[in-house]
């Protein structure tokens, strides 16, 4: 089962952080089905790496000079 981790109104966002999981070998994708365009685009990661995947975007979000980042936990999506 997959879930999302992280969510934007912006596409490009959801593949930089998509990007960035990947890099510790985090398995995820982008689920940009949005009509027109318009809505949210979500980061999914497997349930069993769900955990790690929110801490790793939470570590990002407390360094200085990064943009912040969107948790996105179980329900609110």
């Amino acid at each position: 089962m997959w879930e999302a981790c992280y969510s934007t109104a912006h596409e490009f966002q959801a593949h930089i952080v998509k990007g960035y999981l990947e890099q510790f070998g985090v398995p995820c994708l982008v689920d940009g089905a949005r009509p027109l365009g318009l809505g949210q685009v979500q980061v999914l990661v497997h349930a069993d790496w769900a955990h790690v995947a929110r801490g790793l975007i939470r570590g990002r979000e407390n360094e200085a000079d990064t943009p912040k980042l969107r948790i996105v936990r179980r329900g609110d999506a």
